[in-house]
């Protein structure tokens, strides 16, 4: 689970165990077992590519 402040609330946490399961925290900052992280890196390399905005790269790519 991320470390966002509503996953650490005391009736969050109490909800999650009562339905049988264990929290496990992601590291502070852990991008690589994040999946959004990789494909923002890939746009970001495409713009680079082709140097246009994201405005542009998302025109052009999106489905």
């Amino acid at each position: 689970m991320d470390n966002a402040s509503f996953h650490k609330r005391l009736d969050i946490q109490q909800a999650i165990s009562k339905a049988g399961y264990q929290i496990e925290y992601f590291p502070p900052y852990s991008p690589d077992l994040n999946s959004i992280e990789h494909k923002w890196a890939q746009a970001k390399s495409k713009r680079r590519d082709l140097n246009c905005s994201l405005d542009a790269l998302f025109s052009q790519y999106s489905v």
